[in-house]
């Protein structure tokens, strides 16, 4: 009998296999995607404007309550509620309620709740999630940005690393202006601001006018330089381009 138990026990052994280090999981309406590796846990809320909304490492959140939120169809403010694009001056219909105030800022599409998980997978390298965004399905959004266009977004982690793979796919016959960005909020759970710096690969920077918009003139940006408290010393901006 002790014979056939110990045969036993070295089958169940060699058939089970080793827990793998990456993992992609539903959890409700998130998508959860973990390293178990390197103790690291990211939750996507696609219902939610695709919003990254937890990054646990070593089970403390790195992120605040707000997450990191997709800015879209633009990042930061305009000027005016309207917008330029191919020579031509785009007014904002305000009675649709979803753009708001005299400083249009961060889009309309934070809140959103038609991101669709196209593909959801975990390998031996990575766990990663792909949400799509159809703008042009929805009129009100045509309304205020008339170029028809989807966003596609890879959420993948990766050595304890979050990357975002965003793909724009501009759908009309015109050039579409671009200028989408990203608002991570983040927090320290474990060491004194004192002790970080952050450094942001800009290619440009200018100051902002006086309604902190971006300014018209740009300047080359050779290095970026944090002052002791971890603010820039200028006002960095992206730089917008078409597609």
């Amino acid at each position: 009998m002790l014979k056939h138990f110990s045969a036993l026990a070295v089958v169940l052994a060699i058939a089970s296999p080793a827990a793998a280090q990456y993992s992609a999981r539903r959890n409700g309406d998130d998508i959860q995607l973990e390293d178990a590796k390197n103790k690291t846990l990211v939750t996507i809320k696609p219902s939610a404007g695709n919003l990254a909304s937890e990054m646990k490492v070593n089970g403390q959140d790195v992120l605040r309550a707000q997450g990191i939120p997709v800015l879209a169809p633009w990042a930061n403010r305009l000027d005016e509620q309207a917008f330029w694009a191919n020579g031509k001056r785009y007014a904002f219909d305000m009675t649709l309620g979803n753009v708001n105030g005299a400083v249009p800022l961060h889009g309309f599409l934070q809140r959103t709740d038609q991101w669709q998980v196209v593909e959801m997978k975990q390998d031996g390298k990575s766990a990663w999630v792909t949400s799509r965004l159809d703008v042009y399905k929805h009129p009100e959004w045509m309304k205020q940005w008339p170029f028809a266009h989807t966003i596609e977004m890879t959420h993948r982690l990766q050595d304890g690393v979050l990357e975002v793979h965003t793909k724009i796919t501009n759908m009309s016959a015109d050039p579409m202006p671009v200028a989408i960005g990203f608002h991570p909020y983040y927090q320290l759970t474990d060491s004194l601001r004192a002790d970080w710096t952050v450094t942001v690969p800009a290619r440009r920077d200018g100051c902002s006018t006086t309604r902190n918009c971006p300014p018209a003139k740009r300047n080359p940006l050779r290095s970026f330089s944090p002052t002791a408290r971890g603010r820039s010393r200028t006002t960095t901006w992206m730089t917008c381009s078409a597609i």
